[in-house]
């Protein structure tokens, strides 16, 4: 489902969010693309080794694994907290590495801030 809907739909974006895994202290990642069913982030070498499982530390699809994360939309005063579900890693460089998720815990009132803020950013390509 979520790679259907990614593939049709996403918006490119420098969006900058707070990541955490199991619970444990934020990091700040790059959220590079975003849906209406989940996102791309950005993040280094140490926030990769967080994220994936002891048993599996290189890329590839991830399975059973979930991080939170917090953002905010532009022009919007609200945060937007989510689980995510980890669907994939990519390594792009040694020390850079893009996360592919599926929304898994999202709010009704934040899944309609981000319809909004996708169709304005539909309308602005368009323009």
């Amino acid at each position: 489902m979520y790679a259907c809907t990614h593939k049709l739909h996403r918006i490119k974006t420098m969006l900058r969010a707070q990541l955490s895994v199991r619970g444990a202290n934020t990091q700040s990642v790059l959220i590079e693309q975003i849906s209406e069913a989940g996102l791309d982030f950005l993040c280094d070498a140490g926030a990769q080794c967080r994220i994936m499982p002891e048993e599996r530390k290189m890329p590839g699809p991830v399975f059973g694994v979930y991080v939170d994360i917090a953002f905010r939309l532009p022009n919007s005063g609200r945060e937007l907290r989510t689980r995510c579900q980890v669907l994939f890693c990519h390594r792009l460089s040694q020390n850079s590495y893009r996360f592919g998720c599926e929304f898994h815990q999202l709010t009704d009132a934040n899944q309609e801030l981000l319809q909004e803020f996708l169709q304005q950013a539909e309308i602005e390509l368009v323009s």
